[in-house]
C-alpha cells in the first residue's frame, strides 16, 4: 500500500512516555521501515523502540511517573526534558514529530511544533471521552493527524473536524484468537489445575499501591482451595521488578512457594485461568486472550479525592472492556472497594461459574473481531500520506 507514495527517506522524531508506548512505537517504526528501511528515528525511546532503530535522546523511564501528584513532584525535571527536546527538534526539524500517548507531555510539545510548521502526529487518542473534555480543543490545535485505537474515537473526533484515522489496536492483531493454554504452561514449567495471573502494574508506584493487598487476596484464595479440596491453585506475576518477589518471600514465605515470577506478561496471561489486574492496557490484553478478570486500582487518597471533588472523571468505568461495551462485564474494585476479601469473593465467582465465563468469552470474541485491523500499516500509510506527495498514477 505504501508504494503509492514517492520513495523518499524521512526523518522522524518520536516520543513514548511509558512502556506501553514503547511497544506501540516499535511496531510503528517497523511499519514505516517497510516503506523505506532508511527512514531515521530519534527521540525518547525504551528498549523496544531502540531495538527497532530509534536513537534515544532520553530513555522512556525518565518520563514514567504515576498520578497527578507524582507528576507534580517530578514536574521541573519533566519540563526540563521537554524544553531540551523542543530546542533539539528546532535545531534539526524532522519531516514529522510523532507523540505516542502521554498526552500531558506530548500535546503541549506538538502544539508548539505545529506553530513552527512541523507536521505533528499523535498516536493513541487522549481519553477525552473519559475525562477533561476540553482536551478536544487542545487536540485540534496540536495535531495534524491523530491515530486512534478504537472505532468510536474516530467517529467522535471527526465530529470536531479533527483529522483522525482508526488504525485498530495492535494488540488485537498480535494476539491469536485461540491460544493453547497448556502449551504455554509447559513453556513456563508450570503444572497446576488453576493458575491465576496477578498484574499489579508496570510502575513501582503502582506496585507499592497494589501488591500487598493482592498477596493477601491470593492467600485467601489459596486457603479456600485447600479447605474445599478444589485442586491445586498457583499464581503467576509478570514484573520486571524483583522487589515484589522479595517482599512476598519475606512477608508470606509459605505462600511464596505457590508463586511464579516472570518478565513475560503475554505468557503469564496466556497460561492463566483468571487475571487479576490493575486498570489500563493490561485489561485489554487479558480480554483479547479471552480471560475472565477482576480489575483493581488504588491511587493516593489525595489524587482520588482531587478527581472526585472537581468531577474530572467522565466515564462510568475504569476497565477498557467495560468502556467498550458500556457495561460492567468484568468487576471493578477501585479505591476503597479494593480489598483482599472483595478480590477473593470475585475470584470464587469466576472460578466456580463456567456459564458466566462462557458468556464473557463470547463478548471478548466479538470485541477482538472489531479491533482487528492492519493497524500499524494503516498508521504508517496515513503518516506517509500526510508528509509525502502521492505519485501521479495517470
Amino acid at each position: 500500500m505504501l508504494g503509492k507514495f514517492l520513495i523518499t527517506v524521512s526523518y522522524f522524531v518520536i516520543v513514548a512516555g511509558e512502556p506501553s508506548g514503547d511497544i506501540l512505537g516499535c511496531e510503528l517504526i517497523n511499519a514505516l521501515k517497510k516503506d523505506n528501511p532508511d527512514h531515521r528515528f530519534e527521540g525518547i525511546a525504551g528498549p523496544e523502540m531502540i531495538k527497532a532503530g530509534c536513537v534515544p535522546w532520553f530513555h522512556v523511564s525518565e518520563l514514567s511517573v504515576m498520578g497527578i501528584f507524582g507528576v507534580l513532584r517530578h514536574l521541573p525535571r519533566i519540563l526540563g526534558i521537554r524544553n531540551k527536546l523542543f530546542k533539539k527538534i528546532l535545531d534539526n526539524p524532522p519531516d514529522a514529530f510523532i507523540g505516542i500517548d502521554y498526552p500531558d507531555f506530548n500535546l503541549g510539545l506538538e502544539k508548539k511544533l505545529k506553530k513552527k510548521n512541523i507536521k505533528t502526529i499523535h498516536m493513541v487518542a487522549p481519553s477525552f471521552w473519559a475525562w477533561r473534555e476540553g482536551r478536544v480543543k487542545t487536540i485540534k490545535e496540536s495535531v495534524d493527524l491523530l491515530l486512534c485505537l478504537f472505532p468510536f474515537e474516530e467517529e467522535l473526533l471527526k465530529k470536531h473536524s479533527i483529522n483522525t484515522k482508526f488504525i485498530g489496536h495492535p494488540l488485537a492483531k498480535s494476539i491469536e484468537k485461540n491460544i493453547d493454554m497448556l502449551s504455554v504452561r509447559r513453556d513456563l514449567g508450570i503444572q497446576t489445575e488453576t493458575l491465576i495471573a496477578i498484574m499489579p502494574g508496570s510502575r513501582k508506584a503502582e506496585i507499592n499501591q497494589h501488591m500487598e493487598i493482592l498477596f493477601e487476596a491470593a492467600e485467601l484464595i489459596e486457603q479456600e482451595s485447600n479447605k474445599n479440596n478444589n485442586g491445586d491453585i498457583q499464581f503467576i506475576v509478570p514484573t520486571v521488578f524483583s522487589e515484589s518477589e522479595e517482599i512476598l518471600k519475606h512477608s508470606k514465605p509459605k505462600l511464596s512457594k505457590k508463586f511464579h515470577f516472570t518478565k513475560n506478561s503475554t505468557k503469564a496471561i496466556s497460561a492463566s485461568n483468571l487475571v487479576i489486574t490493575k486498570s489500563g492496557t493490561s485489561t485489554l490484553q487479558a480480554a483479547l486472550h479471552k480471560k475472565p478478570m477482576i480489575v483493581v486500582y488504588r491511587m493516593s487518597n489525595a489524587t482520588y479525592y482531587f478527581l472526585k471533588i472537581f468531577n474530572l472523571v467522565k466515564t462510568k468505568y475504569a476497565a477498557l472492556p467495560n468502556i467498550l461495551f458500556d457495561d460492567e462485564i468484568v468487576p471493578e474494585l477501585i479505591q476503597d472497594n479494593f480489598t483482599p476479601n472483595n478480590i477473593y469473593q470475585e475470584s470464587l465467582k469466576w472460578l466456580s461459574n463456567s456459564q458466566r465465563k462462557d458468556k464473557l468469552i463470547s463478548k471478548f470474541d466479538l470485541m477482538h473481531e472489531n479491533l482487528v485491523s492492519n493497524s500499524t500499516s494503516h498508521g504508517a500509510e496515513a503518516i506517509m500520506e500526510l508528509i509525502t506527495p502521492i505519485k501521479n498514477t495517470q
